[in-house]
């Protein structure tokens, strides 16, 4: 589940939304607090504003009719306003409070505000009220209030609206982001699904389809096309040498090999003479597979090879193969022993694949000890079919290992033991041609692990 959600986020269309929503979020977040701060300060300078005018409206009727005037004109306000909200205070410095209305918040300091000049106002706010304290003369002040409940519940309001639009918001960008994803990655999976049908297949007739649109990805097939177009012109170039090359080099070979044993047939020649062209014979031959495989291997990695895909009983063909190397390897005092799953069947180069296969058994056997063992053994795994070849010969040298498979390398430097150095690198082309891999694992004196999956 952990791997899963690895690959997830390694993926274009995780990072795309993610960078989508998140830009989307954020912007409305700030957005959400620049309304929100300027209606809080647009309701904070619009209370403390009628809550000033009301205090100077009553500093006028206080002016005009005295005390007794203005708590009449508060008296019907009162009974005809709903002031649930609101409170007013009268303060006089002899008798205290003269006037009480509505709820009033604990606290308030008026004495010292007393101290101040007629007809000075300050406005302040608590967390649950806006106040106007108004000087009407030396003795009297005028406290007027009103509670934020009402401003609180407007802000409030639009938070609940920021929640649920933010949210409609996030899911929306969500499916933004995964649309306009999806028609970018859909593109990108067409140009991979055909990169890959490429490279199993060897077919570089194959191109990537230019949808006219113009964009970049149209621009990165018109490269990639232009790209095969270049490799298929390399190809069919390195086809043709390759042809001319072993048409070349056969036909003289085969001249001399003719003339060699033309000569030993007369049977005229001295027994040292014989014995000479016998190996020159036998090198002409090694010359002759060498070359052989030299241009096979090349056709293949150049994807010049024409694969013989058909139904291949691998089973059966290992079996066989073991059959038929236990006689080898009984001469050379080497116990085979395999271990082969029934009936694992697979599309493949039936020979090409059989081939290859037959270079590592041959290696197991050759570089193996006297009274050494070979082990075969074939299975279908969860990811695919594993075929194993262990020996207990002298092994590969740890700074070797990564060079087995390049083209005339040997292990063995001294070439004491005959080869071309070609089977190895023509092992990794034909599984590499069929989707597999292989790898080995080697102790030196203690024998190699060649492992096969496909």
């Amino acid at each position: 589940m952990f791997l899963r959600a690895t690959k997830f986020y390694k993926k274009i269309v995780f990072r795309v939304i993610l960078l989508y929503t998140s830009i989307i979020f954020f912007s409305f977040l700030i957005l959400f607090f620049m309304v929100y701060s300027f209606f809080e300060v647009y309701l904070d300078g619009k209370i403390s504003e009628q809550l000033v005018e009301k205090a100077k409206s009553y500093r006028i009727l206080y002016r005009q009719e005295k005390l007794e005037g203005l708590l009449k004109q508060i008296s019907k306000e009162v009974e005809i306003l709903n002031l649930s909200e609101q409170f007013l205070r009268i303060y006089d410095r002899n008798r205290g409070f003269i006037l009480s209305i509505g709820d009033f918040p604990s606290g308030l300091e008026v004495e010292n505000f007393m101290k101040e000049k007629i007809d000075y106002y300050a406005v302040k706010k608590s967390n649950e009220f806006y106040i106007v304290l108004y000087k009407l003369s030396s003795k009297h002040l005028l406290i007027v209030g009103k509670s934020t409940h009402s401003n609180n519940k407007l802000l409030n309001r639009l938070q609940d609206i920021f929640f649920l639009s933010s949210g409609i918001a996030f899911f929306i960008s969500i499916l933004g982001g995964f649309i306009l994803t999806a028609t970018i990655t859909g593109k990108l999976k067409k140009i991979s699904e055909i990169a890959k049908n490429i490279s199993n297949s060897m077919d570089l007739n194959s191109r990537i389809k230019i949808t006219g649109s113009g964009d970049e990805i149209d621009d990165l097939s018109k490269v990639i096309n232009h790209l095969l177009d270049r490799i298929q012109v390399l190809v069919n170039t390195v086809k043709e040498t390759s042809e001319s090359i072993a048409h070349d080099l056969k036909t003289p070979i085969a001249r001399i090999r003719s003339s060699i044993e033309n000569a030993m047939i007369k049977n005229n020649l001295s027994k040292d003479c014989t014995d000479l062209l016998g190996y020159v014979l036998e090198e002409t031959e090694i010359i002759n597979q060498m070359i052989a495989d030299l241009l096979t291997i090349s056709k293949i990695e150049s994807g010049a090879y024409s694969l013989k895909i058909e139904d291949f009983n691998l089973s059966e063909a290992i079996r066989r193969l073991c059959y038929l190397f236990k006689d080898y390897a009984s001469s050379k005092s080497v116990e085979v022993s395999c271990d082969i799953q029934d009936d694992i069947t697979i599309k493949a180069d039936s020979k090409l694949l059989s081939r290859a296969i037959a270079n590592i058994m041959d290696n197991a056997i050759k570089f193996n000890m006297p009274g050494g063992k070979v082990a075969v053994s074939l299975s279908r795994e969860q990811k695919g079919i594993s075929l194993r070849i262990e020996d207990t010969g002298v092994g590969i040298p740890p700074d070797k290992i990564n060079k087995i498979f390049e083209k005339f390398y040997m292990v063995d430097e001294s070439r004491s033991v005959c080869g071309s150095g070609l089977g190895l690198s023509l092992v990794k082309a034909v599984v590499e041609a069929h989707g597999g891999e292989i790898s080995v694992k080697s102790k030196e004196g203690k024998g190699s692990t060649f492992e096969i999956k496909l």
